[in-house]
């Protein structure tokens, strides 16, 4: 079975050209049928690109996928890392000609452990950024978390119905919100009266 080679280009707009892209792939060796585009915002992750999926249905064990550009592949380092990594696991080459390299050789396995550090240096900033905005919200007297799907009214409302009797699916009906919900606030009520 031979191997084959895929090339890949993406522009985010209909407005971009991927012709740079083309020719580089082309200047491979590869032909418009070798080549997939996708026309789609970086952004979006790599793996729910249409372009991009049919390419990983298409590529095999040995296969290579070439992009001009690493910022083809995603503009997020931890997007990239997870495509490279889905690449790796299934044993398919990427080339990358813009800066040489190729994760099958030892400068290219040298990149890909550069570019993991990175990875997670990236979630790390993302950690200590969503850690600080939360304290920052608590600080400033701010509710976290999901809205209550009752007010406090309706919420003694509940406890109202239920102490004269009424079933939690009853009770839930009428207020248009989920048996849970009700079960979840009659059962707080109780613990906080045992705790007394």
């Amino acid at each position: 079975m031979t191997m084959q080679r895929y090339g890949y280009t993406r522009v985010s707009t209909n407005e971009q050209t991927n012709d740079p892209q083309v020719i580089a792939l082309k200047r491979e060796g590869l032909s418009d049928d070798m080549i997939v585009r996708d026309i789609i915002s970086g952004g979006v992750p790599a793996l729910s690109r249409p372009g991009m999926s049919s390419l990983l249905q298409l590529l095999q064990p040995g296969d290579s996928l070439i992009a001009a550009k690493l910022d083809r592949l995603g503009r997020d380092t931890l997007d990239v890392i997870g495509l490279i990594r889905t690449l790796n696991k299934r044993s398919i080459n990427l080339r990358i000609l813009n800066i040489g390299v190729e994760t099958n050789t030892p400068n290219g396995q040298l990149f890909l452990t550069i570019l993991a550090g990175f990875a997670e240096f990236e979630r790390e900033i993302i950690r200590e950024r969503t850690v600080a905005g939360l304290e920052a919200a608590r600080a400033a007297g701010k509710r976290l978390g999901r809205r209550p799907k009752l007010t406090d009214r309706q919420r003694n409302h509940v406890l109202t119905m239920s102490a004269a009797g009424q079933n939690n699916g009853q009770i839930a009906d009428i207020l248009g919100v989920s048996v849970s919900t009700i079960q979840r606030i009659t059962a707080q009520n109780t613990l906080q009266k045992s705790a007394f």
